[in-house]
């Protein structure tokens, strides 16, 4: 009963200090107002430290699983895009779990750790670790425009918009020509504006 008494002091002795609060852990509600196509996080920095996460990871982890670009405004946080606050609320929810909350004894009371290429979980309560990730959010790129600004190109016009201008296509690529009229027609056309999925021309002698 001695030898098992020893073991189990010394066992108790290994492990890290505890360091937990008697206090229930509550993350705050995110503060959320838009700002055009933004959304703000306004109570941003009050989040990260009652996580104790760098804001720099929270930002990247809310950018990358919803979407868009988000940046360091602090104490806000800026994500370039309009999202809900139930969004933003579920997924500090999500991760809390993945990157706060011990698996083992179900405490806030950890931090991070790099080992190598992994990044660990270690509990400071009660000494378990656990490898997490950052799941990569790969945005395909927008096919480049087959035309280009001040460049002229000979268009066949296969339609006659509302407004009087001729309707080309190049490789698929909608081209609306100032000038032409006459559906059918071939036509020399300068490109003056590219937009995400058309291009604006005029006729050229």
């Amino acid at each position: 009963m001695e030898a098992y008494q020893v073991l189990l002091e010394r066992a108790r002795a290994k492990l890290p200090p505890v360091r937990t609060g008697g206090e229930r852990f509550v993350v705050p509600e995110p503060d959320v107002m838009t700002d055009g196509k933004n959304t703000v996080i306004r109570n941003f920095q009050e989040i990260c430290t009652v996580l104790r996460r760098e804001p720099a990871h929270v930002i990247g982890y809310l950018a990358r699983e919803l979407g868009c670009p988000g940046v360091l405004d602090l104490p806000r946080g800026v994500l370039k895009s309009r999202i809900t606050k139930d969004q933003i609320a579920g997924r500090l929810r999500d991760y809390t779990a993945k990157y706060v909350i011990c698996s083992e004894c179900k405490r806030p009371d950890t931090h991070l750790s790099k080992d190598g290429r992994l990044t660990l979980l270690i509990c400071e309560a009660c000494g378990a670790q656990r490898p997490v990730t950052m799941r990569r959010v790969v945005t395909p790129e927008k096919p480049k425009a087959p035309v280009e600004v001040g460049e002229v190109y000979r268009l066949t016009i296969e339609d006659v918009g509302r407004r009087g201008d001729g309707v080309a296509k190049k490789e698929g690529f909608v081209i609306f020509v100032t000038g032409a009229t006459q559906r059918g027609t071939t036509v020399n056309a300068k490109v003056t504006k590219v937009l995400g999925n058309n291009a604006y021309a005029v006729v050229q002698p």
